[in-house]
Order: structure tokens, then sequence, then C-alpha cells
């Protein structure tokens, strides 16, 4: 057995009231402007470009000059660690402009 909300849309109305008439309009979705972001945005996006791109590179380059140090293995830590840190920071980057291009 069917009921009386079965067969009734979901549409929205707004009931009008002006000078003791009364109304009913269809509810109309208004478009809400985009809020303006803040300089303090950009600078934090910055900041992190700046962190993940450089530290991994550097980190690779300290802790292979060390390694190499140690166990004098010339250039060969250096390099590997410092070609993984580029790796890193490349996937970072893209993962950043994926999250910048979604919330644009």
């Amino acid at each position: 057995m069917k009921s009386v909300h079965d067969e009734v849309d979901e549409k929205t109305f707004d009931l009008v009231m002006d000078d003791g008439h009364t109304a009913v309009h269809p509810r109309v979705k208004k478009k809400v402007p985009k809020a303006k972001t803040s300089g303090m945005k950009y600078f934090s996006l910055a900041g992190e470009l700046g962190f993940d791109i450089a530290l991994p590179m550097v980190g690779g380059l300290i802790i292979g000059t060390k390694l190499d140090a140690r166990w004098g293995t010339a250039p060969r830590w250096t390099v590997g660690l410092f070609v993984f840190g580029l790796a890193l920071s490349c996937t970072s980057l893209i993962r950043i402009v994926r999250d910048v291009i979604r919330k644009a």
C-alpha cells in the first residue's frame, strides 16, 4: 500500500506572507560567492614546497657524505641518497600540485 508521502516530490517550497497575502514559491538555491583567500595561504604553500623539495635532497647529501666518509666509498652513498631524495621531492611536488588543482 502506497502512502501519500511516496508520491510527493522532494522539492522544497518557501511560504511567503506579505501584507496579508500568502503565496508558495519553489525554493531557489542561491549561488554563494567563493571566499577570498588570504595571502597567508600562499606563504604556507611556498614554505611547504620549499621544505618538501629541498629537505630530502639536502638530507640525502648530508647523510650520504657521512656514510661515504665512514666507509670510504667516495661518491656512492652521496649520489645514491641524493637521487633518492630527488625522487621523493618529485613525488611530493606532484602531490602538492594535484591538491592545489583539486582545490581550485
